[in-house]
């Protein structure tokens, strides 16, 4: 029997690096997003996967078409997939809400890997420049925090954390400071890199870093989770 690995996104927004992950046979436990939106879309995304998996697409052809409404499309989903999609704003009031709803999700199982990025309009220079206080305060620079503190309870394998540019100067370096230091105390080994994704195809100059951690002390050995990152980003030109 093979093993299909579980991961957990947090900061989840449409989908886009659960996605890739996803394409590469790995099994979405929770997705943690704050806006509706976003979760709408997400819902419907997992809909459509679950119905080309159980070589249903026709239902979602009905849906795209506007045969049936979103809700039907919805209701194809099992339970579990259903309520994989968490819309809760991650924060000290909701956190033991949201733990409570991903542990249900796990019903016992190990998550392998941990992945996402905080809201980029704190670390972006684009928001810091708009900014008249330029970002100095605004609680968002902080959500690593959170995205720690699940490492902490659900020791994942593996995590890969994705930010915008600016998260390399943002406060100085404090906040990517703090974050590693954060990371590096849970039980992590570290590797950043930059990635442009004209390198992988893409029509499009976007660079981002990508954090990605190992659990244990041994060098980081992410040649894996490389390859899905890099999958990810070439598909984008599909």
């Amino acid at each position: 029997m093979i093993y299909t690995p579980i991961f957990i996104d947090l900061f989840a927004g449409a989908g886009g690096l659960s996605e890739g992950f996803t394409r590469e046979g790995f099994q979405p436990v929770a997705h943690v997003e704050s806006d509706e939106n976003a979760c709408a879309t997400l819902t419907t995304r997992l809909a459509y996967q679950h119905l080309t998996k159980n070589n249903n697409d026709a239902r979602y052809v009905e849906y795209l078409l506007g045969e049936i409404e979103r809700i039907d499309l919805w209701n194809e989903l099992p339970t579990n997939l259903r309520q994989s999609v968490i819309h809760e704003e991650i924060s000290d009031n909701s956190i033991r809400r949201i733990y409570s709803r991903v542990d249900k999700q796990l019903n016992g199982k190990k998550v392998d890997v941990l992945i996402g990025g905080p809201p980029c309009q704190a670390y972006s220079l684009v928001g810091r420049s708009r900014d008249p206080r330029r970002m100095v305060g605004d609680a968002r620079n902080y959500l690593f925090k959170y995205y720690a503190h699940f490492l902490n309870r659900y020791a994942p394998a593996y995590f890969v954390f994705e930010n915008v540019l600016g998260l390399l100067t943002a406060g100085n370096k404090v906040y990517l400071n703090e974050m590693l230091r954060l990371f590096r105390k849970f039980g992590y080994s570290i590797d950043i890199r930059v990635l442009n994704s004209e390198d992988f195809g893409v029509l499009q100059k976007r660079r981002r870093v990508i954090v990605i951690g190992r659990k244990g002390t041994e060098p980081c050995g992410i040649a894996k989770t490389r390859i899905v990152i890099i999958k990810w980003l070439s598909k984008q030109a599909m």
